[in-house]
């Protein structure tokens, strides 16, 4: 089970990366290139402030070591956007693929902005997602929300969609894990989660 890193305050930085799996197809001959679209997934590089030695910097550092070993869990920060009541969004339906995905249960009558970060929860892994443009969400609580990357699985009915703070779950990157603890504070860590299926 993946480790939730603490944020004892708010991290310094949070940059998402996109990891592309596709490429773009060149003939030898010169003809049209194409390009080849796969399911990519997500990496978040997150650099921590200086945190003091106890409690919290001992405490993140405990968590990042687990965290190496059982994988990490991380929110992923969205500032700037407005604080809205989602409901409990869910997969609409079986044997969805593609870059559209069928959602229930949200309040009715909000809108989903494009770019929005959710996690989709399937065989106990998150998935992270936005969306891919401004959808309205109607009356009955029901979208068809256009979403990036496409879907790299197919969920059930009624699996869970993490709107209200969405998740990263994935690797730490590196070999090691390295915090100094100075004596006054501990120097800021820089870690990269990123997703593995």
């Amino acid at each position: 089970m993946s480790i939730e890193l603490p944020q004892p305050r708010l991290p310094q930085t949070a940059t998402p990366r996109f990891l592309d799996f596709g490429g773009m197809l060149t003939p030898s001959g010169g003809g049209v290139a194409q390009q080849l679209i796969r399911p990519g997934r997500f990496a978040l590089v997150v650099t921590y402030p200086r945190l003091k030695p106890g409690p919290d910097g001992r405490i993140l550092m405990s968590y990042i070591r687990q965290a190496k070993l059982e994988g990490a869990l991380f929110p992923i920060p969205e500032p700037g956007l407005p604080v809205i009541n989602y409901g409990t969004p869910e997969i609409n339906g079986i044997s969805q693929t593609g870059s559209n995905i069928e959602l229930k249960g949200f309040t009715p009558s909000i809108t989903l902005l494009n770019g929005r970060w959710f996690s989709i929860i399937f065989g106990g892994r998150r998935y992270l997602h936005h969306a891919a443009a401004d959808t309205p969400v109607g009356s009955d609580g029901t979208c068809l929300l256009p979403i990036f990357p496409m879907l790299r699985i197919s969920p059930n009915d009624s699996a869970t969609c993490e709107f209200a703070k969405p998740y990263i779950e994935g690797a730490l990157g590196g070999s090691t894990v390295d915090v100094e603890l100075a004596i006054a504070k501990a120097t800021p860590a820089a870690i990269t989660i990123t997703e593995i299926a």
